[in-house]
């Protein structure tokens, strides 16, 4: 008589994922991270004085701060992944199912990191705006007043600026008690603000003829001098407009490619250490 023999298979190939362990080592790689710039920022403040001026200087306090943000990226991704892998215990799988298991939530826990990094930025944020919307009436700031107006007022002082002060020698005679009022100055600010600035730095041949004739009465000064002083100013505003713009560029382009840089490299140490959390796992077994 033949027996049969039921062989009974497991249908398992090990390739199961836990969320909870990769929201975990996200989780705690984050809290590593925001430690180790909190302390980092704190020594590094402790280099600075403020009333002497002294400390490092400018680039290099910016170098060695952009190091510290990787090392402390790298430790805390490095924890967050080693804690996933040595949380997964061991399944019936081959070794490479076992390695991939354990990258993946390594990168999980990167990704969780991010996210969550991201959320408290922009929570701070947010918080950050409504604290000086709240503040900025005491200090008697309100929501009218236009963010350039500080400049467009020095632009127009320096306009105005009779010729003895720095300026052409052929002065006009000035009448008895004739002074610059406020509502020439008003109006100079306003072509400046609104004809300028809100049009591409270029000012409109009305607008031009108004502030030259402003200006030539203000500073005394024939018209010709104060045509020379406007052109001069609206070739000085676009050069600096154009290498300030230039130098945000430059600076956002760098940290765009050193943070885009930090993050892959995160992500690479956060899968490394939860396979090698796995291997040691195995091997202590």
């Amino acid at each position: 008589m033949a027996e049969t023999v039921v062989v009974e298979t497991d249908e398992n190939t090990g390739l199961r994922f836990s969320w909870g362990l990769a929201f975990a080592g996200g989780v705690v790689a984050a809290a590593v991270i925001f430690f180790l710039l909190a302390l980092g920022s704190g020594f590094g403040l402790l280099l600075i004085d403020p009333v002497r001026h002294s400390g490092p200087s400018t680039p290099a306090f910016l170098t060695g701060g952009a190091i510290y943000f990787l090392a402390a990226q790298v430790f805390g991704f490095a924890v967050g992944g080693h804690l996933a892998g040595r949380l997964l215990g061991p399944l019936a799988e081959t070794r490479g199912q076992e390695e991939f298991r354990a990258a993946a939530h390594g990168l999980v826990a990167w990704a969780v990191t991010i996210l969550a990094t991201l959320a408290l930025l922009v929570l701070a944020g947010l918080v950050a705006v409504g604290g000086a919307t709240a503040l900025s009436p005491m200090h008697g700031v309100h929501a009218s007043e236009t963010p350039g107006a500080p400049f467009t007022a020095y632009l127009v002082d320096v306009l105005f600026r009779p010729a003895g002060d720095g300026g052409q020698a052929n002065a006009l005679p000035a009448p008895m008690g004739n002074a610059p009022d406020a509502g020439a100055h008003a109006e100079a600010a306003r072509l400046l603000q609104t004809g300028y600035f809100s049009h591409a730095e270029t000012l409109s041949a009305a607008d031009r003829a108004r502030l030259i004739d402003l200006v030539s009465d203000a500073a005394r000064i024939p018209a010709a001098a104060a045509a020379n002083r406007v052109d001069r100013m609206q070739s000085d505003v676009r050069t600096q407009t154009r290498q300030t713009a230039d130098a945000a560029r430059r600076a956002a382009s760098y940290a765009s490619l050193w943070i885009a840089v930090s993050l892959i490299f995160g992500a690479i140490v956060a899968m490394f250490a939860a396979v090698s959390a796995r291997l040691e796992d195995d091997r202590s077994m």
